[in-house]
């Protein structure tokens, strides 16, 4: 084994030489074939182009001596370009020139392609506003702020014609999916104004610079709050002599809190009934609004409700007054009717304030002369001067008026009220005054003398 280690050598030596006849001094040509990638030259900067396609190659092929190959490292020092001198934005056709490596014998034999379509577009750079897109909701008993995101726009770069349409960068966010505050960096994406959504960049003209923005959510326990109006519930008619004016309901809004689900459903509550009939006059009330289940109102559970009245006329018929009869000495009248009714117009307010046992009517015989007279009732002289008399039933009465004796009286009479009314010092005149009683009596059975007082 000793004695033939030098043939390890002497084998490498060898082969080195061979290699080096073969690729250095063998002087026979060759063809080989790379790809080099083409440049853009004298491109306008004045002006924020883009070109397509933006990293183009062109197939190579070269001819030459091993050597030269070897020497010149041909495919690292060949260069390809395109020169976009005098260009103009749009589509164009521009040869592709390809310079070999200098001091070499290589030729070349072939490119592909030999012409480059390309089509250049102005591209613009804005600021573009970053906007969180909220899907859903939190779980019921889970309430969000509203997310936060750093910074609040990009930068974004796009062909000019396009970049008009861009709305915003947008991020998706699936509330849920969340029971917990988060704070992550996201990427966004394209929102165009009619709502198309552009979400993968890298085979687009539009770029978004360091696309990376922080987003921020707190989330808690609770329930969502709504603002909403309260409606007055009024039930029955308004007393007797009040027409409802105005309702007043302050707050006109409350904050009612709950589930999400029964919120969402909900514009106005009502407030608890009120009956017009108990509600005398105007006044202001708290009343409570009700909510459906599940749903509170948020702080005073009161709601000061005002109304207000305002007065109309009403007509109110009294009956069953007195009908007085005031006959002259030495006179007996007689009547057919005891009693009459009177229905009145006014304010109800005035109204009660009547007292019904002193109304009456006074019927004052002024003809001497015996016989029958139709006389008119008068309204009663103890009614309020705003209290208008509409109409009296009946509006007049038959008196029989015939002369009496002094000394007696007949005993068909005896039914019938005789007052005498004096003066306080003198006796200078005595009249008869007749009240005929509230029930209903037949005159031919009525008599009354002076005597009998």
């Amino acid at each position: 084994m000793k004695e033939r280690f030098w043939l390890k050598p002497t084998a490498i030596i060898l082969g080195i030489l061979a290699w080096m006849y073969v690729n250095v001094f063998s002087s026979s040509p060759i063809v080989r074939v790379f790809k080099a990638k083409i440049n853009y030259l004298n491109i306008d900067t004045a002006k924020n182009y883009k070109i397509i396609p933006e990293a183009p190659e062109v197939i190579i092929s070269v001819k030459g001596p091993r050597g030269d190959f070897i020497k010149t490292k041909v495919e690292e020092n060949t260069f390809a370009s395109v020169d976009l001198l005098n260009s103009h934005g749009g589509k164009l056709t521009l040869p592709v020139n390809v310079i070999l490596p200098s001091n070499s014998n290589l030729t070349l034999v072939s490119k592909e392609p030999a012409q480059l379509v390309l089509n250049t577009v102005l591209m613009e750079t804005r600021r573009i506003p970053v906007r969180v897109n909220k899907v859903g909701a939190v779980p019921e008993g889970y309430l969000n702020d509203e997310p936060r995101v750093s910074p609040d726009s990009l930068e974004v770069t796009a062909p000019a014609e396009t970049i008009n349409s861009i709305k915003e960068c947008g991020i998706d966010i699936y509330l849920d999916k969340i029971k917990r505050s988060i704070s992550e960096y996201r990427q966004t994406h394209i929102v165009y104004s009619d709502g198309k959504i552009e979400t993968n960049l890298k085979d687009s003209l539009i770029s978004i610079k360091e696309n990376s923005v922080k987003l921020d959510i707190a989330v808690r326990e609770g329930y969502p709050e709504k603002i909403v109006s309260v409606i007055p519930d009024l039930i029955n008619k308004t007393p007797e002599g009040r027409k409802l004016q105005q309702t007043i309901a302050l707050p006109e809004k409350v904050t009612i809190t709950g589930p999400l689900r029964i919120l969402d459903s909900i514009e106005n509550i009502k407030l608890e009934q009120v009956d017009l009939s108990k509600v005398q006059k105007s006044s202001t009330l708290n009343v409570k609004p009700i909510c459906p289940k599940g749903i509170e109102v948020v702080g005073n559970n009161f709601v000061a409700l005002t109304i207000k009245y305002s007065d109309v006329p009403v007509i109110r018929t009294i009956g069953s007054l007195p009908l007085n009869i005031k006959a002259g000495e030495g006179q007996l009248a007689e009547c057919d009717v005891s009693s009459f009714s009177i229905d009145i117009e006014g304010y109800i307010d005035d109204i009660n304030q009547i007292k019904q046992d002193e109304l009456k009517s006074l019927i004052t015989i002024s003809d001497t002369a015996s016989g029958s007279q139709v006389i008119r009732i008068k309204a009663p002289e103890a009614l309020l001067e705003n209290i208008k008399v509409r109409a009296i039933r009946p509006d007049s009465v038959l008196v029989k008026i015939s002369s009496i004796k002094n000394d007696s009286v007949s005993d068909n009479y005896a039914d019938t009220k005789v007052i005498k009314e004096k003066t306080q010092n003198t006796k200078e005149s005595e009249i008869s005054e007749y009240s005929l009683p509230k029930d209903s009596i037949n005159a031919s059975d009525t008599a009354l003398s002076k005597d009998s007082l």
